[in-house]
């Protein structure tokens, strides 16, 4: 599944959704992680042009979204694309985060995330990787 992290240097999750310039994008499952790349856009310049529409068009297809803050309303546009959220209380390492990830993956994952996984086309994803 894939995965984006809110990071200004691809190494550590220490943005807010809202704040985001660019998500790390890794593809992991319960034994392995891929690094797929940066997902950047270009936002506007205008805050009325609701820049949180082109972050969230930027994490298109991500399974979880994984950020220090969210608002609660970008939170149910995410939601409404079939994305979940995971909210960071500090920075914390992208490789913290995904091998705690792995080790739910490798127990019994909590029943959202067997849904955001169980969709056939999320599995599709994972079969084709990044």
């Amino acid at each position: 599944m894939k995965i984006a992290f809110a990071s200004n240097d691809g190494t550590v999750v220490n943005e807010s959704f809202e704040e985001a310039r660019a998500f790390t994008i890794w593809e992991i499952g319960a034994d392995h992680a891929t690094f797929c790349g940066d997902s950047t856009a270009m936002l506007p310049g205008d805050p009325s042009d609701e820049p949180h529409l082109a972050r969230i068009s930027m994490v298109g297809g991500c399974v979880i979204v994984c950020s220090l803050h969210i608002s609660t309303v970008v939170l149910a546009k995410l939601v409404a694309q079939k994305s979940f959220h995971l909210n960071t209380v500090a920075a914390t390492p992208i490789s913290d985060i995904i091998d705690k990830l792995q080790e739910v993956l490798r127990g019994n994952p909590p029943p959202w995330l067997k849904k955001a996984m169980g969709t056939p086309a999320r599995i599709m994803e994972q079969r084709n990787g990044c």
